[in-house]
């Protein structure tokens, strides 16, 4: 089943960042995650093979074609009330993964390579368990660099 998923996930990208509505800027993804505690340790287990894996199949220096221009994972506790902290946390916690990469070539050539990256049935077990918001294909809407 994992393996079906993730040949659906991968021709789903793969054909629309080809076409990508009409557009072909589709060169990014992200996705968002809410944690229980006791699934903590898991996902960043698995945050940290992913970042081993990028690091071993990616280049932010390489070809213009495939080249990933950021990568991040971001942590924080997810507040009981964002607009008023001091009612404090919910105990789970929040993660949003992005990638960006030069060109829809390198999301598509990502889509490739982590479909042989062994953690990826966890991370789809994880994904389907703990998603709130995914971008899959995206666009960079906007951005700052240094």
């Amino acid at each position: 089943m994992n393996r079906f998923l993730t040949t659906l996930l991968l021709t789903f990208v793969t054909s629309t960042v080809a076409n990508a509505g009409g557009h072909t800027e589709a060169s990014a993804f992200g996705f968002a995650l809410i944690v229980p505690a006791s699934e903590v340790q898991r996902v960043e287990r698995l945050l940290d093979s992913h970042r081993e894996f990028m690091e071993s199949t990616h280049s932010v220096s390489g070809s213009e074609e495939t080249r990933l221009n950021s990568y991040t994972v971001l942590k924080g506790a997810e507040m009981q009330n964002p607009a008023d902290s001091p009612q404090g946390t919910t105990g789970r916690t929040d993660y949003i993964l992005t990638e960006h990469y030069e060109t829809p070539i390198g999301l598509q050539k990502h889509m490739e390579a982590s479909a042989k990256w062994a953690d990826m049935a966890e991370m789809n077990e994880v994904i389907s368990q703990f998603n709130v918001g995914i971008t899959l294909p995206g666009s960079v809407y906007s951005k700052m660099n240094r």
